[in-house]
């Protein structure tokens, strides 16, 4: 989620896996739900946003490990703007809330590769003058 200074929003993870680290609203799909359905849920459930239109940004494989186990997964992102700021504040697994520059992140600082190559694809596009709808690098 970027905001008119184009920081992307950053939840600081109150709970492992990663534990403090930085992460982008989301979470998982719920049977029945489309992937642009359970951002939404996510985001709001997270951080008490409602946002506009979704813009898909890329995908990248990641592991996510939960109780032991180790679960390969499909990470989707997306680039949206939040319709009102008014409502946000950290819910569900969110220690707290930051609007960060990508140019501005520490990459280690991160909770997940899939993020950091993420991160790293919404800034070439950027650079390039690119908008949010150019392709996956």
């Amino acid at each position: 989620m970027t905001d008119r200074a184009d920081r992307l929003l950053w939840g600081r993870r109150a709970k492992d896996p990663a534990r403090g680290k930085l992460a982008l609203p989301g979470g998982f799909v719920d049977f029945g739900e489309t992937a642009e359905e359970a951002l939404r849920r996510e985001i709001r459930e997270e951080v008490n946003l409602t946002v506009g239109p979704l813009e898909f940004l890329c995908s990248q494989p990641n592991e996510y490990s939960y109780h032991g186990i180790t679960y390969p997964v499909l990470d989707l992102f997306f680039v949206a703007s939040a319709l009102d700021i008014t409502g946000l504040h950290a819910l569900d697994g969110v220690e707290s809330v930051h609007w960060i520059a990508p140019g501005d992140l520490d990459l280690d600082d991160i909770a997940f590769p899939s993020v950091r190559r993420a991160v790293e694809v919404f800034r070439s596009i950027r650079a390039a003058g690119g908008g949010q709808s150019q392709a996956c690098l």
